[in-house]
This record gives C-alpha cells, structure tokens and sequence, in this order.
C-alpha cells in the first residue's frame, strides 16, 4: 500500500512531486543517522604490562573494539585505522577494584545537609576514583540510596564513574536490635533487596572506635543470610571482634569486612571456609591524622590506636595462611583518589607486590562473579585498563600515580 501511495504521488503535481522528494531525501538521511556508529579500534602500545595474574608482558599491543579487549599479542602490528595511544613509558594494567568504599563520605559539618548534597559529593567521589584507576568499586553504606540512584546514572552513561556494587544502608543497631529476633532481620533485607541493591550489607560488630564487640547473634545472621541468599544477594559483615568474625563465617557471609581483631582459630576458620576477608589498613592512621576533622573523642582515638597492632598480625596471619584477600580501603571522607597507601602497607607486611595487584584485579572480579568480564587484561572481557608511572613490582607506590584510565573502551584521563 505504502510504495503504491508514493507512485500515484509521484505522478501528481510538480510542486507535490518536490514535496514528497524533499521528504523521501530527510528520511532517508535521518535513517542513516540513526545508525549506529562504527566504533573505532582503539590500539594500546605497551612495553611493560601486568596482567591480572600478575604476569608480565613486554612489548605487546591491546587491541579494543567496542569497549571490550580483541587482542593482547607482543610484538602485535597496529591494526590500519586503529587510533594508536603510546603507552610505552608507562606500566599499563587492568583497572583496580576496591571492594570496600563509602561513595558518599564527606565531611559535613552540620550533619543536616539536604540528600541533593550528599549526591554532589557522591558524583565527585565518583570522578576521583576513575581517575586514581579505580575501575570498578563496592560501595557499603550510603544514606537514602544515593548508591543505587549513583550507580544507575553511571550506567546510563549520565555520569562518568566506576562501576558500582552498592549495599543502601547497612543493617545495623539502629534499624534491628539484637533483642528484636530474627523475624526483622529477614525483613530489612528484604526492603534492601527491593530497592535494587547488589549486595547486603550487615554490622555483625560494633565500630573499631567503639570496641568492636558482636553485635547479632549467629541465628540473626543465619537468618538474614538465608533470605539475602534466596533473592541472589551476597552478604558483608563488618566483623572486628574474633567472636564476630567467626559468627559471620558460620552464618555464611560471603565477604568479613575489617576482621581486626581475628585470632589464629578464626584466621584457621576462615580459610577452611574460603571466606572473603576485606582488612583495612591504612584507615586507622588516617583517622589518627584527621581526628580533629572527623570529630573523635579521646575514647575513640584510644580504640582507633589500641586496634593498629592487632589489625597488622591479623592480616599478616591471614598472608601466611593463603587467606582469600581482596582490595577494600573503607575509605572515609576526603580518601577518594587517594587510596594507594592502602598498598603499601600491605607489602609493608610481607605481602608480595605481585600478590597485592592480583588482590585489586583479578581475586575481587571473581568475588563480585565478574571474572569473566573484569580485573584481567583477555581477549573479550572489558577494556577497563590503566597506565602507571613506574614499575608496580618493583615499587608499589607506583599504583598511586595513575596516569592513563580506560573503562569499558573509553578514555577518561590521559
């Protein structure tokens, strides 16, 4: 009917035949420029990078196409139209995941500012992450689901960010007692799971500034699990306290957060079950340095103090005993792109170089069961890739000075 409606036009007037033209001509344009555009393959040259096994590969070319890698050979030809970034005097790795963040921390004076603010703040914690070579983030805590509204802006494509694993608000003390049971545990998980989270997040201790002593019971925490599990919600349990710790594990958990205060049995515990552990190192003198800012009372910087020791063997014990570790900083207000001393102190207690890259690559990606798409540089997963300067194996401080950051094909800083 339609093309038999054009020809008896077209045999009409000629004022109408170069009407009809006129429209044929604009939708035949708007079609094609409504095409998609053919993506450029985008051609890294390299002479040193690191893959998220931690293996070395000189000299090689990293092919892109379409915001996923095609290509990783040495010696590799430029593919012809390819757009060619010269990487060779910088070390060039997969993105880096940090698995424990707060998107939204800043400090705010008032404590009453408006949800749109804490927003503001989240978007720029946001930018200063991608940029230090953050990737790809798991965010645990944030008020009124700045996280989850955050993350869906990233992914629309309205902002520019990490790739976000975020938690709403944690089940804490002050949304269920203790005393409660565990009717309201399996309810407040369920509210999270409504609200679209991508992982439960539960305070199975009391804050390391304020001692770090269990909080629920191992039958809350079962029950909490059990329904996070049933709506295919992984959990983390902010755990200090040895007792903690090990009610986490029995319960389920798939990730214990900080683990400060862990003893040999727990540590022992913790690997037979092949439980995430998350420490945080760095954090505590960072506080100890910012007290004033952050407000602390005297009791609170004695705890932050008094956990440094035992939160350093803790983790060195975790090392030894093949412990399945993964990035996290906790970082807090004004940490946001400045996360790298996480590292070294990490190697500083006897962690290999090698082994601290594969933790923020790699390990966390198959954590977030992303493995196959993340924390790697192999054909097909996303080109989230990184260049630092300096050789990261041979100083790790060289993590902390990012000078090229790619997510998903696209260039954020160079």
């Amino acid at each position: 009917m339609r093309l038999r409606a054009v020809a008896l036009a077209l045999r009409g007037a000629p004022l109408q035949k170069r009407m009809l033209m006129r429209l044929i001509a604009g939708l035949v344009v708007s079609f094609f420029l409504s095409l998609p555009a053919v993506a450029q393959d985008t051609a890294l040259k390299t002479r040193l990078a690191i893959d998220g096994q931690g293996s070395v590969i000189h000299d090689a070319v990293i092919v892109v196409h379409d915001g996923r890698i095609v290509s990783v050979r040495p010696n590799d030809r430029i593919p012809q139209g390819a757009r060619e970034v010269d990487l060779t005097k910088f070390t060039v790795m997969p993105g880096l995941i940090d698995m424990h963040v707060h998107i939204s921390a800043h400090f705010d004076e008032s404590g009453r500012e408006r949800p749109s603010i804490t927003a503001f703040w989240a978007v720029d914690n946001a930018r200063k992450y991608l940029e230090s070579g953050f990737t790809t983030l798991r965010s645990l805590g944030a008020p009124n689901l700045v996280d989850v509204d955050l993350r869906n802006a990233i992914n629309s494509g309205l902002i520019a960010g990490p790739r976000l694993f975020v938690s709403g608000e944690p089940l804490a003390e002050s949304a269920v007692k203790p005393a409660d049971g565990e009717a309201p545990m399996r309810e407040y998980v369920r509210k999270q799971v409504a609200a679209h989270v991508d992982v439960i997040k539960i305070f199975g201790s009391l804050s390391s500034r304020a001692g770090g002593g269990p909080t629920y019971t191992l039958e809350q925490l079962k029950a909490a699990v059990d329904e996070a599990h049933k709506a295919g919600k992984p959990v983390a349990v902010h755990a200090h306290a040895a007792e903690a710790v090990r009610r986490a594990i029995l319960a389920g958990a798939d990730t214990v957060e900080h683990g400060a205060l862990m003893d040999d049995a727990v540590i022992d515990l913790l690997v037979e079950k092949q439980v995430v552990y998350v420490p945080n190192l760095y954090l505590a003198e960072y506080y100890l340095a910012n007290g004033q800012k952050f407000h602390f009372n005297e009791e609170q910087l004695r705890y932050t103090r008094d956990f440094m020791k035992p939160r350093a063997e803790a983790f060195a014990k975790a090392v030894k005993k093949g412990a399945r570790i993964v990035f996290g900083t906790d970082a807090a207000a004004g940490m946001p792109g400045h996360t790298a001393p996480e590292f070294e102190r990490r190697v500083a207690l006897g962690m290999p170089p090698r082994q601290a890259i594969v933790h923020a690559t790699s390990t966390p990606a198959k954590a977030l069961g992303m493995g196959d798409k993340i924390g790697d540089l192999k054909p097909g997963m996303f080109a989230d890739i990184i260049a630092v300067e300096g050789n990261p194996l041979e100083d790790i401080k060289a993590l902390g000075h990012v000078a090229f950051v790619m997510k998903e094909g696209k260039i954020y800083k160079q």
